[in-house]
């Protein structure tokens, strides 16, 4: 063997054999169990943390103070604090603990501390907080050489902790990460009115029981799914970029809005948005009372409803298809047809008999059937005669469990012309608006007794010839 090679392998055996002797010294130094862990602030609880102050690296400090049960930035300036955020500092200080500790009382020499210059330890505290009256501040050190740790240090503590890093993560939080980015706090189920105005137009929807309304610019249904949306898009909006010094209104397009939105909720609570003009990175100017003027994603403007149609209900069908138990299908016009089905245990069975799996799909279609937009308001005999609805090409009532018409009604659709670029002309028994359903879903309806046959009825083989 080479006189090189041989020395290099000498030099690894010694680098083991000291790093096995340092790490078994370092065991041997550790007690065991969770137990064993050395709190760095013992005594200190969670709840009865008053005021954090961290330094922050352009030599400023951020104190958050807790107000009652929540959290707030008092310096270097008065906003909200992200709850999150400041509560998982007040953990990390009131559990910060290490197993390993460097004390210069501890009869083992070997875990005597060395200078505090060797552990990074000489900077000011990072952080110093008040808990039951008492004062306390940390010192946050350089990370240890291996295993993802880090030194620390109490003031007026000559110890030396060895703590994981993810406990200090939180120490070193900036005053961005710490601000409350949500521009609204609310529960969603407390909203019982919303104002929204937009370029050209406005509606009002307030909270009736359950259900949401349209109170103006008129009265209807509206659409819950649309409204539900629109709360979660409220509720889940975030600020990308705060601006604390500014531009004028008219710069940041406050003066003319492109929305704004207003929500009451129960007890008399009241919060507004107000998106403003575009911004750099597609992001829009936002103002609400709990954040001021920020920018946010540009993407919510292109979500949020800006017509009175987007709001309105315009279900024409909503029931679980294993409710259905019957239905009854109408055709008018130069061919009449009733097509009559019931639901039993061996599935559908309809007179005349249609194709396999066909009257299922049916019912299935209507459990879900929408209007894509709105053809008309109330409309009078002649104008419904011209949509194909008096009297309707078609008419589909779907019954639950009961017999005969005692049977409780789940849809009753009425279907008339199909128009290319507007959709299928349809209404409900129970309103006198007309909507246009998509032309993609109009494949899936019969709208004639002549279509019925060729596409949903059970196709009759020939008899062979004799």
């Amino acid at each position: 063997m080479k006189p090189s090679r041989t020395l290099l392998l000498a030099l690894l055996v010694a680098l083991a054999g000291s790093a096995l002797w340092w790490f078994e010294l370092r065991e041997d130094a550790k007690p065991e169990g969770d137990a064993a862990q050395t709190e760095v602030f013992p005594g200190v609880e969670q709840d009865a943390i008053e005021w954090v102050e961290l330094a922050q690296p352009d030599g400023g400090v951020v104190r958050l103070e807790k107000r009652g049960e929540k959290w707030r930035i008092a310096k270097p300036i008065d906003f909200a604090a992200d709850e999150f955020a400041a509560g998982g500092i007040a953990s990390a200080l009131a559990d910060l603990a290490s197993s390993t500790v460097f004390d210069p009382a501890a009869e083992d020499a070997a875990l005597h501390p060395e200078p505090l210059g060797s552990y990074g330890l000489t900077r000011e505290p990072r952080v110093r907080f008040a808990a039951g009256g008492k004062t306390y501040a940390l010192r946050l050190g350089d990370p240890t050489p291996v295993a993802g740790n880090t030194y620390v240090a109490a003031e007026g503590d000559a110890r030396v902790f060895v703590v994981p890093q993810w406990q200090t993560n939180s120490l070193t939080k900036t005053l961005q990460e710490l601000r409350e980015t949500r521009l609204f706090d609310f529960e969603r189920e407390k909203v019982t009115k919303i104002a929204l105005t937009w370029a050209g137009g406005a509606a009002t929807l307030e909270k009736k029981g359950d259900d949401w309304r349209l109170a103006a610019p008129l009265e209807d249904a509206a659409d819950d799914i649309a409204v539900q949306s629109l709360i979660s898009d409220l509720q889940g909006l975030r600020a990308e970029e705060f601006l604390d010094a500014p531009p004028p209104d008219a710069e940041l397009g406050f003066a003319a809005p492109q929305y704004r939105a207003e929500l009451t909720l129960e007890g008399g609570a009241s919060y507004a948005l107000t998106l403003g003009a575009a911004r750099e990175g597609s992001r829009v100017a936002a103002r609400s009372g709990a954040s001021g003027a920020v920018e946010v994603e540009g993407s919510v403007l292109e979500r949020l409803p800006k017509s009175v149609t987007a709001l309105r209900d315009k279900t024409l069908g909503f029931f679980a298809t294993g409710d259905a138990k019957a239905f009854t299908l109408k055709f008018s016009g130069e061919e009449s047809l009733v097509v009559t089905g019931t639901n039993g245990a061996d599935g559908w069975k309809a007179t005349p008999p249609m194709a396999p799996g066909a009257a299922s799909a049916l019912v299935a279609e209507i459990a879900s059937l929408s209007g894509e937009s709105i053809a008309a308001e109330s409309l009078g005999e002649a104008e419904l005669a011209a949509f194909g609805l008096a009297p309707a090409r078609a008419q589909l009532v779907v019954r639950g469990e009961g017999e005969g018409d005692v049977a409780p009604v789940l849809a009753d659709v009425r279907l008339g012309v199909l128009r290319a670029g507007s959709g299928l002309a349809a209404m409900r028994a129970d309103r006198s608006v007309v909507y246009w359903v998509a032309e993609s879903r109009a494949s899936a309806l019969p709208q004639s007794a002549a279509q019925f046959r060729a596409s949903f009825a059970e196709k009759v083989e020939p008899a062979p010839p004799e």
